[in-house]
């Protein structure tokens, strides 16, 4: 192998050499992970290869009517870049789509972003200690070679959609949208029009076409919860109340806190039999009774199992719609489309002008293009039977290659930016001791991601997630929940703070302790510094413990004492307030 230039009688400890890095994606991952590279590193080249034609991923693709985000709009962002002037509670694609790349030219980033390149394979090199990955520009057809040190995965994983498997997709003679790729030239006005889905695309689209097509038919294969508004009803902001956010950014705050608060506040209504769940489901149950007002109809439209089994979603206007005089409810899946319509599993057909699938995307986690490790094994073949991730950022057996929102990765409720963060911060622990330790590759052992897997699949039986139901969050092969994080969203947070460094195999250019160098610190080549930066009035240094610095980091003790819906050490199945160890029963 041929090590990176480094002379140990010249270079301090911890010299920075240079390193290259690529990521795939620019949307909220890849920007997040730009943005916060250029802020913390230098001596680094960094490209980031995307396929579309702009920035923003998943809400540059998603423009169907009625798109929006299921998270409050001042809660979708960044938690160091706020914005004051979101038009509603629940901003549209156009307009989050309009924050990214507000973002992504705000920091320069639009620098590394290459549009219109897609990557179509990754081969690692065990004697180069780099990536070796194929591009093709998707505008000239041309195929491009690069390398890189690490290699980055920052494409999501809602961005793979496909027509529903259905018979006969190439006889339909109408036309067929599909919601994660909407053809906006397209009319709907006074057309007859199929709708197949109703998970979080379908709610959304259905109150949208409903005033201007002719006649609307759902088809429900399988009963899905409405949502009652829990927090902020969906509505759009005044002109007053935009202006105070401006002015005032401590009100601003104190509205994203108090949101983050009552997302954070409600994790176990996730878990089976919690007093949270048999609560929600109840008022759940009795709202989706009062707007149906037909016992018939509830009993096709209500599920039997939990509510949050699949992602809860806000759907303002859903079942309302369907009371409508031009919307006609058919609880049968299509089995295959004819040249003027669709047939139902129950042997209805139907004449149709408009297909629109609101069908999802795979989340199997499947990879969209061949990613090849040292012993020439692919991913998608090391994942075939199981996901072998680690903590949802990084594979077993494939160095130096790093993912956001992977498999495991807490997208289950509340919004995902945090989360995002948190990955990204935890790999540039990693990127950090790469370029200041003459690391050759890094990588999670077996060992513990087989240890991670069998902790999440000890949990996971006691959540809602794990009933039998339609979810984005399961594999349909295996039934498991790869979507989902084994916990809360600050839980997450909490278990990625600290690298652990045990989890991994790390290999070394030569001798592991040659980074300490030359015998002298980075502060000495440093001219403006001070040498006597350890010398202190009072004890600064940090707190040895993880409960002080959680404590330190919460703000703990400055906040209103709340219930606490947790699971009671003698009852573990109830969830109660627990003050000073003991246990009672807690009221929302």
């Amino acid at each position: 192998m041929e090590e990176p230039e480094f002379d140990e009688t010249v270079d301090a400890i911890h010299h920075e050499r240079p390193m290259r890095i690529i990521c795939i994606g620019a949307g909220a991952s890849g920007l997040c992970f730009a943005y916060k590279l250029q802020r913390s590193f230098r001596n680094f080249s960094l490209t980031i290869y995307e396929k579309n034609p702009g920035v923003s991923g998943t809400w540059y693709e998603n423009t169907y009517p009625g798109c929006a985000c299921d998270i409050p709009a001042h809660n979708y962002t960044f938690s160091f870049e706020p914005k004051h002037d979101w038009s509603s509670v629940y901003a549209s694609s156009s307009e989050i789509n309009d924050y990214f790349n507000g973002f992504s030219k705000k920091y320069c980033l639009d620098k590394y972003i290459k549009t219109r390149h897609q990557v179509s394979k990754a081969c690692w090199s065990e004697e180069q200690g780099k990536w070796n990955v194929t591009i093709k520009d998707l505008i000239s057809g041309q195929i491009l070679e690069d390398s890189c040190d690490i290699l980055i995965q920052a494409a999501g994983y809602l961005n793979n959609w496909a027509w529903p498997d259905i018979r006969g997709l190439d006889k339909f003679k109408g036309t067929m949208l599909h919601t994660a790729k909407w053809d906006n030239t397209v009319d709907l006005k006074g057309k007859q029009v199929g709708l197949i889905g109703n998970g979080p695309s379908g709610i959304q689209v259905l109150p949208a076409i409903q005033p201007i097509v002719k006649t609307l038919i759902a088809f429900i294969r399988s009963p899905a919860w409405v949502l009652p508004t829990i927090g902020t009803a969906q509505r759009v902001y005044s002109r007053e109340e935009i202006e105070v956010f401006a002015e005032d950014s401590e009100k601003l705050t104190a509205h994203r806190k108090a949101n983050e608060t009552m997302m954070n506040s409600i994790f176990s209504v996730y878990l089976e039999n919690s007093r949270l769940q048999k609560m929600l489901k109840a008022r759940c149950i009795n709202e989706m009774k009062q707007i149906l007002q037909n016992d018939d109809l509830a009993e096709k439209f209500i599920p039997t199992y939990s509510v949050g089994c699949s992602r809860l979603t806000p759907s303002p206007g859903y079942l309302e719609t369907m009371r409508k005089d031009n919307v006609t409810a058919v609880h049968s899946a299509v089995t295959e489309l004819t040249e003027s319509g669709c047939i139902c599993e129950n042997g209805e057909e139907f004449p149709l002008d408009v297909l629109v699938c609101a069908t999802g995307f795979d989340t199997s986690y499947r990879t969209r293009f061949p990613i090849i490790g040292p012993d020439g094994t692919s991913l998608e073949h090391d994942w075939a039977n199981e996901l072998k991730c680690y903590l949802g950022i990084a594979a077993a057996g494939f160095p130096n290659y790093c993912m956001s929102l992977g498999p495991y990765s807490p997208v289950g409720a509340g919004s995902v930016i945090p989360l995002i963060e948190t990955q990204i911060d935890h790999i540039l622990k990693l990127v950090d001791r790469y370029q200041t330790e003459r690391i050759h590759s890094f990588r999670p052992s077996p060992t513990a991601v087989s240890d991670f897997l069998a902790h999440t699949a000890h949990f996971m039986p006691r959540t809602v997630w794990s009933q039998t139901c339609r979810s984005p969050f399961k594999v349909p092969a295996t039934g498991g929940v790869p979507s989902l994080w084994p916990g809360s969203t600050l839980h997450y947070m909490e278990a990625l703070k600290d690298l652990r460094a045990d989890d991994w195999e790390i290999r070394y250019w030569g001798n592991r302790f040659a980074f300490l160098g030359n015998g002298l610190s980075q502060a000495e080549f440093d001219p403006s510094c001070d040498l006597g930066y350890y010398v202190q009035e009072r004890d600064e240094s940090p707190w040895a413990s993880r409960r002080k610095r959680r404590e330190v980091l919460t703000r703990s003790g400055t906040q209103t004492e709340r219930e606490l819906h947790v699971p009671c050490r003698r009852d573990p199945e109830a969830i109660v307030l627990e003050s000073k160890r003991e246990c009672r029963a807690a009221e929302i």
